[in-house]
């Protein structure tokens, strides 16, 4: 049994990979196999829809980081804590998972509507993860939600322009001190 979650595991990480480095349309389940050692009949065996069902896998990766960080910032005392806290685990994900991210993002014109509706419902899982765990602090629902968005909107924003686009490399800007910043700035509008 423990092989089986094994072998799956690697056959994630493999498309993973392919996917990241040669795009989702251009890697082949052939490729897939070839890279984990297994024939392409095993690698159905454990994904029965072939490479859409690797595509949902890859997805799923991703997003329950993210969820994670939700469940990390649980001790916050105020909106601006969970707000700072948020944003300070959310810069120190691992570049890998950053790079998978972006990955996502450059894909995600190319998919069809079946492989947008699973990156759809990962991602509002998040962010009713987020919604939920803001309205300790907004008590109205919709506001909870709104806010939801804007903070994800704003940190992949940061992400994109900072990390993607590398302007961290350039910009003597402190990360810590535009947390703080989005966190003045939110809560005050509590």
């Amino acid at each position: 049994m423990n092989e089986r979650v094994n072998r799956r595991d690697n056959i994630v990480d493999a498309a993973s990979e392919l996917f990241l480095r040669n795009g989702y349309d251009a890697t082949s389940v052939r490729q897939i196999a070839d890279v984990v050692g297994v024939t392409e009949a095993a690698l159905y065996y454990h994904f029965k829809d072939g490479k859409r069902g690797l595509l949902e896998a890859v997805i799923g990766c991703q997003i329950p980081d993210l969820i994670n960080i939700v469940d990390e910032c649980k001790g916050a005392e105020t909106l601006k804590d969970f707000i700072v806290q948020f944003g300070q685990h959310m810069s120190a994900l691992n570049p890998k998972r950053v790079e998978k991210l972006r990955w996502m993002v450059t894909e995600f014109p190319r998919m069809t509507t079946e492989e947008r509706a699973m990156f759809h419902k990962k991602h509002m899982a998040f962010q009713s993860k987020l919604s939920v765990a803001l309205e300790r602090f907004v008590p109205d629902p919709d506001k909870a939600r709104t806010m939801a968005a804007a903070i994800i909107s704003l940190m992949f924003g940061y992400a994109f322009l900072f990390v993607s686009l590398d302007l961290q490399s350039v910009l003597d800007v402190d990360k810590n001190q535009i947390i703080h910043l989005l966190a003045q700035g939110m809560s005050a509008t509590q």
